[in-house]
């Protein structure tokens, strides 16, 4: 009864949370006319908030900095519709002359179906593009037979021209919409910028005040990383479209001013803005040269200046990450297009950036910041374990060597792999892997280790107290092989047996001779092979999390009986985060070192066979 009372009760939440959803999505399109410009308001804000707070650092009131802001912003944008205006008309007026370059351009490639078939279809564009700008209204035409004679006659039925209040109402109908669109945007840019503390305040009251230095610096911390995030990528695709002008006038295409401006705003689309930006100068180029120069030194501009823009200047402005990751950003793409259409599209990227972010500073929305955040979902040892229980060592092998780019190769290991086993234990010891699923994750970490056999290790940087660790590296490079024999073994458990896969590779990585034992020790006692008796040192590989390792205890007695020259180490991986029972352990096994990581053990074997009478402190 309780397990049903708890699922009907997480179906109950489920379903709470898809009615929510869904209310949320039919408000937004139902009152699109109404959040749009407040969306957009808000966003104008971010970016407008470093020139609010400079200007009241310079002693400007707040209703004059905020009036001033939004008038600089309209001036702005007034100067680019200008600009745009001129520009389509002159577009307009060049284009019947391009439409001959281009059908010479389709009878010389006709043998070429692929390069025809795109030339005839800038051809269409370039077309409809022209009846589209030129929406010269034809007058309507109608036939009549005169009484003497059985020809048609055309008659043309003009309407009357439009006087007055309708001559009026005719032109400005049309801009009904978008000025109403942009008083409201003004109306909610002004409000926001001169509430912006009570905004603020509201939030922080809605967040709980009984954490409020926590809740005002989460909340800032957001604030100022979408501001700059905003700024800066205007100000990166304002001077990207800027470039594009400059290359396109230098080429000689018509009009580069209304494609560096298209670039521009294109480039707030994410993965498709770039083509359409370059589709059509490349196509304008086409039809406009009557030779092929012009519309390859275009394709080759925007073939060069978009990957520069957005893999060199992007991470050096700003951060390569956005904080979404790719998935999101296509959803959120095909989300906001299919709710506001143009406007959804350019809007979100920065819609779901501020989601995101939210996610990251509000408890309750941390869910949009797993789902849609760019931050691995998994922790590097989470991921690394679930790969080993889906048996994907291929996969675990390339997250392993993109890793090892920045660290050595001991490192990796105790950073994730042994971490990854520490969670297969702790699940073993709960019950929730038998001894056949551990075996199965022995196997694929084998796979795993033998792929990254190629990798060198490094001597650690980080050694005990009074050990000099470049002397030792300087001594092994000298040496093409150490003095001593080193015997690698696994406790008990086959995730023992892993642990001790890896160190025998750090070994011999680290030019020891190790010679791993693959069988664990049997119950009678220590199944070692003859020829591997005469090893000087012994690791014992260990996972318990015991108060007394007796276990352990029990194969260092035995073991010496059988190799009574040898000295042995006991690698105890469950005691990472409790090095105050390392030593107590170690008194109890009866062992002459012991270690809690790959790096300690080799370092440990390391300094051993350069002198094995050397006291170390373990």
């Amino acid at each position: 009864m309780p397990i049903r009372f708890v699922a009907t009760h997480g179906l109950a939440d489920v379903a709470h949370g898809l009615v929510v959803a869904a209310l949320i999505i039919v408000f937004l399109l139902l009152a699109g006319s109404i959040v749009e410009p407040l969306v957009i308001a808000g966003l104008l804000s971010f970016i407008l908030a470093p020139v609010m707070r400079r200007l009241r650092v310079w002693g400007v009131p707040k209703g004059f900095a905020a009036i001033f802001s939004v008038a600089l912003t309209l001036s702005i944008i007034g100067a680019l519709g200008t600009t745009l205006v001129l520009q389509v008309r002159q577009l307009a007026e060049e284009l019947p002359t391009y439409e001959a370059n281009l059908r010479a351009k389709i009878k010389l490639v006709g043998g070429m179906p692929l390069a025809s078939g795109v030339l005839e279809r800038a051809s269409g564009t370039l077309r409809d593009l022209q009846d589209e700008l030129a929406r010269a209204e034809k007058p309507s035409q109608a036939t009549a037979l005169q009484p003497n004679d059985s020809k048609p006659v055309p008659v043309e039925i003009h309407q009357p021209e439009p006087r007055g209040l309708e001559a009026i109402a005719n032109l400005v109908r049309p801009l009904l919409s978008p000025l109403a669109t942009s008083a409201l945007v003004i109306l909610f840019l002004l409000f926001i910028l001169l509430q912006r503390e009570d905004i603020r305040d509201r939030f922080l009251r809605l967040a709980g005040t009984a954490d409020l230095q926590r809740s005002t610096a989460a909340l800032d911390d957001a604030a100022t990383r979408l501001g700059r995030f905003f700024l800066m990528q205007l100000l990166l695709n304002t001077g990207f479209g800027i470039v594009i002008v400059a290359a396109l006038f230098a080429i000689g295409v018509p009009n580069a001013v209304l494609w560096g401006i298209l670039a521009g705003v294109m480039r707030f689309v994410p993965f498709v803005g770039s083509l359409i930006a370059a589709f059509f100068p490349v196509a304008v180029a086409a039809a406009a040269d009557p030779g092929w120069s012009m519309p390859l030194m275009t394709a080759g501009l925007f073939l060069v200046a978009e990957p520069a823009a957005g893999q060199i200047i992007e991470p050096l402005v700003y951060g390569q990450r956005t904080g979404l990751s790719p998935v999101a950003v296509v959803l959120s793409t095909l989300f906001w297009t299919l709710l506001w259409g143009p406007v959804g599209l350019l809007l979100a990227t920065p819609l779901t950036v501020c989601l995101v972010v939210l996610g990251k500073h509000i408890e309750g929305l941390k869910f949009i910041d797993v789902l849609l955040g760019d931050e691995p979902p998994l922790l590097a040892e989470e991921r690394f374990y679930q790969r080993l229980l889906s048996g994907d060592a291929t996969d675990a092998a390339d997250n392993a060597e993109d890793q090892l780019k920045t660290q050595s190769l001991s490192a990796y290991y105790d950073a994730v792999a042994v971490k990854a086993l520490v969670l297969a234990h702790t699940d073993a010891a709960e019950g929730k892997l038998s001894d056949e699923r551990q075996q199965k994750l022995q196997a694929t970490m084998d796979e795993i280790i033998d792929d990254l056999s190629d990798y060198s290790d490094e001597t650690p940087s980080e050694v005990p107290a009074g050990n000099d660790a470049e002397d030792v590296k300087g001594t092994l490079e000298a040496q093409p092989t150490s003095s001593g024999k080193f015997l690698c073994i696994a406790s008990r458990s086959a995730l023992d047996g892993a642990a001790a896969a890896m160190l025998a590779q750090i070994l011999g990585k680290r030019r020891l001779a190790a010679v791993l034992q693959p069988v664990a020790p049997s119950a009678s006692g220590p199944e070692v092979p003859v020829e591997a008796r005469d090893a000087t040192f012994v690791c014992l590989s260990y996972f318990g999390a015991a108060s007394r390792p007796a276990h352990v205890r029990y194969l260092i007695r035995r073991l010496r009986r059988l190799m009574p020259q040898a000295r042995f180490i006991a690698c105890f991986w469950m005691l990472g985060d409790n090095p105050e029972r390392l030593e107590h352990w170690k008194n109890s096994v009866g062992a002459d070192f012991v270690a809690t990581s790959l790096d300690q053990a080799a370092m440990i074997c390391c300094r051993e066979a350069l002198s094995p009478h050397l006291e170390i402190a373990a």
